[in-house]
């Protein structure tokens, strides 16, 4: 089996892990390494790839998942993050766990989360941008509310004063959605949320919307606006610039090695202890 280590930029703690794995399982298995940010150095190496072991936390595995999603390789999370909800082994039962889970591979179940997709146009140039967990407009630089219409399906649901907006995929109702008041939802729905961000005076509630409509965001008002997906691949936007956001063809697989109901399990947990950590 094919195999690639993906450790975090530049942390000692990930890169030492990232080389004790190597140790551990090169003599049954091929493996290629690398850090979060030069994976695609390795896309030759995709096709073949059977799983990929993320070393970091939830920012990790959002970088890796927009490279390989199309691929269909299944990710393992090992956390050495602050909450890790997408991650599955704790980093101080790393190297006792990983080995019984790879002898065994065939036992455990896929989850498929779905990804969203962003099409727009900035300057005259259309883009595209990929996310697994959201899709965010909002300020460029000066901080004052913004006039936002939002149509479900062409027809317009509400218009906003707020500070920006997110479009969320089940995933990242634990993250951005979740600081901004959303609801938590069980990953493997399928389903958006609209969620806006300190609205003043309009909707102030989250929106949810199946997985087959198509969201579009009108820029109402002169300030310029900033989407990103996943906090990555930022893109300007100006008045009456629109963008359309839909689910992506594309899914993220996670190996899980717990059964479906683990999620509510590690729920408050996983908060509590960054809440702690932030003390």
């Amino acid at each position: 089996m094919l195999i690639g280590i993906i450790s975090k930029t530049g942390i000692e703690k990930s890169l030492d892990l990232s080389t004790k794995i190597v140790e551990k399982i090169s003599s049954d298995h091929d493996v290629w390494v690398s850090d979060v940010d030069e994976i695609n150095i390795y896309k030759s190496k995709f096709k073949d790839t059977q799983l990929i072991i993320t070393l970091g936390g939830d920012g990790t595995i959002l970088s890796v998942a927009r490279s390989i999603s199309s691929f269909g390789i299944p990710i393992l999370g090992i956390n050495l993050g602050r909450v890790g909800f997408m991650t599955e082994i704790p980093y101080s039962d790393s190297l006792e766990i990983l080995p019984k889970v790879l002898e065994n591979i065939n036992k455990f179940r896929i989850e498929k989360r779905l990804m969203l997709k962003a099409i727009g146009i900035s300057n005259n140039q259309k883009f595209e941008l990929n996310a697994l967990n959201d899709i965010v407009l909002g300020h460029q630089s000066v901080s004052r509310l913004m006039d936002i219409d939002v149509y479900v399906d062409s027809e317009l649901m509400a218009q906003y004063r707020a500070d920006g907006i997110i479009i969320s995929s089940p995933s990242g109702s634990t993250g951005y959605s979740l600081a901004a008041g959303g609801s938590i939802i069980t990953p493997e729905q399928k389903l958006m949320l609209i969620q806006p961000i300190a609205p003043h005076m309009s909707l102030d509630v989250g929106v949810i919307v199946p997985d087959h409509s198509k969201i579009s965001i009108n820029i109402a008002s002169p300030n310029k606006a900033v989407v990103s997906a996943d906090g990555f691949d930022e893109v300007v936007l100006g008045e009456k610039d629109k963008i359309d956001v839909e689910i992506s063809k594309h899914v993220t697989r996670f190996l899980r090695l717990n059964n479906q109901s683990d999620f509510y399990k590690q729920l408050t947990s996983r908060l509590k202890r960054d809440v702690l950590k932030n003390k």
